[in-house]
């Protein structure tokens, strides 16, 4: 029985840290490319607490056959200022990602990768990395990075922005569960968290779900992470 129990936990976590990372750098250079043709019902909160604006929309995300991504059928209810200034300009980006550099993103060229522990989400044992970038510049932040200790997948990304997107923003922080759909990996929660100039703090949380089914997200807490 013993043996049993021994061998159980072996294959529940096959991989060290460092077999992991090396794991996941090596497949994450374009993840949209296996979400090609599918569908994912989207969900939208954001709000302005200091000018006690709020506003919500829904809608239909769709990954052509090419990797494109679309956004259909949304429906906003709330104050025109959120949808105009805080959920248009997040869609547009999503739309526009896809445009990046070649090489920008979560790699070793642009960040240097340090285990930090062995942590729960949802039941699962995942590998935690502290990620420190090479380079201060727009899109590059300090988080980490929290991998599937069984099979490398990546389970969640956060971090601060170590410089502003804009100059009417002074901080800005985001937080991402992924799950994982056959290959396909797409967020299922987002939180990002920003400090205005003028508006104050903004917040937002979109959802995401596919047409197969609701996936489950671990609880975040900054002050506990690190």
């Amino acid at each position: 029985m013993l043996a049993a129990l021994v061998a159980g936990a072996c294959a529940a976590q096959a991989l060290t840290p460092a077999q992991a990372l090396d794991r996941y750098l090596e497949t994450s250079s374009d993840p949209h490319a296996a979400c090609a043709g599918r569908s994912f019902t989207v969900q939208i909160e954001a709000s302005l607490p200091k000018l006690k604006k709020q506003g919500s929309m829904s809608g239909v995300k769709l990954v052509s056959d090419t990797g494109q991504i679309v956004y259909r059928g949304l429906r906003f209810t709330g104050d025109k200022l959120i949808k105009t200034d805080v959920i248009a300009r997040f869609l547009t980006h999503d739309v526009t990602l896809e445009e990046q550099e070649p090489g920008d993103g979560v790699n070793r060229r642009n960040y240097s990768f340090v285990y930090d522990k062995t942590a729960d989400y949802n039941g699962l044992s995942a590998f935690v990395f502290h990620l420190k970038p090479k380079h201060k510049k727009a899109g590059m932040f300090d988080g980490e990075l929290w991998l599937d200790a069984r099979n490398a997948d990546l389970l969640r990304l956060w971090g601060d922005f170590v410089k502003s997107p804009s100059l009417f923003i002074r901080s800005f922080r985001f937080v991402q569960d992924y799950q994982g759909l056959n290959q396909c990996l797409q967020p299922a929660r987002l939180l990002v968290t920003a400090d205005i100039r003028i508006a104050g703090p903004m917040e937002m949380a979109v959802w995401l779900h596919s047409v197969e089914g609701r996936p489950a997200v671990a609880e975040f807490d900054p002050s506990g992470s690190r």
